[in-house]
């Protein structure tokens, strides 16, 4: 008896995870008008009680494409904030975490932005938004970590009464703000964007210098630092597109 109900579990678990996979490429490829259950249903080729059966509505099945984000993106996080090397680079890997991120898991990037309108959020059980919200929290911990090591180790002094949730919330509205620019803005490379990975390197750099977070390194030094990080750090992602090219 145990043995037929942990199959049909998996065999239950097996079908969320490819309906997921399936609304996620339809997100992506032509936008959340075209989810529904009824095509969802066809793609999957069940009857579309079969869907109800799983989630109540399309937004319930955005929320969960967007908890397996968040979820990724704390794994990302999580390796970076792990890494033995100095404060200030694991800082840094975090900065390549997010990269990784909008990078090569393009479908949750997009469906992590696209949950938080009211017209889908609203419509999403309590449960799944706790989940949502508990790991966000997670990730932005593991960040602050990060800064209140630094300052234990005499890396990094705030002042002005700045506090590590607050510089954690500094970096985060640049790098997360410059990319849901570049997801919605096509015309950024006609205003002098050429590349917005770029843009958020510089100017992560250039904060933490600000913050006067030790060691202090040149750009030609970064940029070593940033490619011992892809290659140490996160051996088994994608690669991202060089950094040689930082100024």
């Amino acid at each position: 008896m145990k043995k037929r109900f942990a199959s049909k579990k998996q065999a239950i678990e097996s079908r969320e995870a490819q309906l997921l996979e399936i609304a996620s490429r339809i997100i992506l490829d032509e936008g959340f008008h075209a989810l529904s259950m009824e095509r969802l249903a066809e793609e999957l080729k069940t009857a579309k009680g079969t869907i109800y059966n799983h989630f109540p509505n399309r937004e319930e099945i955005v929320l969960a494409i967007a908890v397996q984000a968040i979820k990724k993106r704390h794994e990302l996080f999580d390796t970076a904030s792990l890494a033995q090397r100095p404060s200030r680079e694991r800082m840094m890997a975090v900065m390549v975490a997010c990269e990784i991120y909008v990078t090569h898991y393009q479908q949750f990037f997009h469906v992590e932005n696209l949950v938080r309108h009211a017209a889908i959020w609203d419509r999403c059980s309590d449960t799944r938004r706790t989940l949502l919200q508990t790991q966000e929290q997670r990730c932005m911990s593991l960040v602050s970590g990060i800064v209140r090591n630094a300052i234990a180790g005499n890396d990094l002094k705030l002042r002005d009464g700045v506090s590590p949730e607050e510089m954690t919330l500094s970096l985060w509205a640049l790098i997360y703000g410059s990319y849901l620019i570049d997801d919605t803005s096509p015309s950024l490379e006609e205003l002098g964007v050429k590349s917005v990975h770029r843009s958020v390197r510089v100017s992560v750099i250039r904060i933490l210098n600000g913050y006067r977070w030790h060691p202090i390194d040149d750009d030609a030094q970064h940029n070593t630092v940033l490619e011992d990080i892809c290659k140490e750090v996160f051996p088994h992602e994608p690669p991202i597109e060089c950094f040689q090219k930082l100024p």
